[in-house]
Formats: C-alpha cells, structure tokens, sequence
C-alpha cells in the first residue's frame, strides 16, 4: 500500500506513522527538522495537520532522544500525542491510564524497548508520576504495561494494602482466558471494590488489544 494512505488515516498510530513516513522518505528523516517533514508532506499532497504532526514528531522523539525515559513530562506528552494532541509548553499534561498503557505497547514498537523491573525508567521520576496518574484515577494494582511502577503506586495506596493483595488474587485467578472470556466472567462480578478495580483492568485490556489490532492492520496494508 502506498504509505501516503497510511499517514493520511487518522486512526492511524505513532509507529505505524513513523514506518510510513520513512518508507516514503528514507531513514534520514530521523533527523530532519519540524518544518522540513511538514513541507515534504505537503509536497506529496498530505496535510500536515497538528494531530498528524504530533503523532509524527512524537515518533521522532522516541527513536532519536531517551529523555523520556528520565522525564516524565516528554512521556506524557508522547502518550497524549498516541491520540494526536500536539505538544505545549502551557498544558498540563495528564495522560490516562489506557493512554499511558498504550504509550508502553507504541514505545517498544518503535525501539524494541520493554519497560520491567530491572530496565525502564527512572525510579525517582518517572515511576512516581505514572503511579500518581494512577493512583489519583483509583487504582490499587497496575495493569501489566504498567507494572512497573507498582512500588510507587503502592506508596500512594498503603492504607489499600488488602484490596489490591485481594485485586491482585483475583486477577491472577482469570490469567489463561481469552480476553472475552475474562470480559463475561467480570461483567457477572459484584460492583464492590474489588470488582471496579478488575473492571477497570479488564477495560483497560480491552483497550489495548482493539488498538494492537488496529495496529496490525495499519502495518500489514503497508507492507502489501
């Protein structure tokens, strides 16, 4: 498929723009400026519009700096661009959950990079701001892509310890099912805490897995 189709879809997400990009222009786009990369794609006919642009200049910021593994607000601002919201220096930056998740899945697409335990992000800065994201949405446990700043979280939940031990059995407990599978079970849950905390993982799953799918999509058409 012609890559132009590609970057001209607005579903379509940072890595998969960024693939598109360079197949259309070479790898030296890595290093090209803002205004270079919007004339080239108004020269092929492809406007570059501030969602498109945000998309695209955020790729870029993964592949070529790692800032964002040591502030928090250069992540942030990738996970909002994941959904096309252009960077500014006045906005109060404050991804979801969902978006911040997604943001670990487009992160490795784009470097091969996995967060975990003993390899991610800066413990001092980072983790903390992920797990306030977090914590000031309700949650008592991260979801997988997220994992890694339990500590943290677990620092702003102390007095949750019960629940999320609870959460945590619970959730384990329905590992191994399909992702519909898991989606009938919880939606027969009780709406008492435990059951909003599994929900909300459940989404969140869900969430990811539409957006892995529509990943693929993207990617297999650009390579016919």
């Amino acid at each position: 498929m012609d890559p132009k189709v590609v970057l001209k879809d607005p579903d379509a997400c940072p890595s998969v723009a960024w693939a598109a990009l360079k197949k259309m222009l070479g790898d030296g786009v890595m290093n090209w400026e803002p205004d270079t990369i919007r004339a080239e794609l108004k020269r092929r006919g492809i406007e570059p519009t501030p969602d498109r642009m945000a998309k695209l200049l955020g790729a870029q910021t993964i592949v070529t700096t790692f800032e964002w593994t040591t502030d928090h607000n250069v992540l942030f601002a990738f996970a909002l661009a994941c959904d096309g919201v252009p960077s500014s220096a006045e906005a109060f930056l404050h991804p979801t959950p969902e978006q911040l998740a997604w943001t670990m899945k487009e992160i490795t697409a784009l470097t091969s990079f996995t967060p975990g335990d003993d390899e991610g992000f800066d413990p001092d800065t980072v983790d903390p701001a992920i797990a306030a994201v977090l914590h000031d949405d309700g949650w008592v446990v991260a979801p997988e892509e997220l994992s890694f700043c339990q500590e943290s979280l677990d620092q702003f939940s102390n007095d949750e310890e019960k629940l999320a031990k609870e959460v945590r059995s619970t959730w384990e407990s329905l590992q191994g099912s399909t992702l519909e599978a898991i989606c009938k079970k919880v939606d027969a849950f009780p709406e008492d805490a435990t059951g909003v905390q599994i929900k909300r993982l459940t989404d969140l799953r869900a969430y990811v897995a539409e957006r892995e799918t529509q990943r693929a999509q993207h990617h297999a058409a650009l390579s016919r």
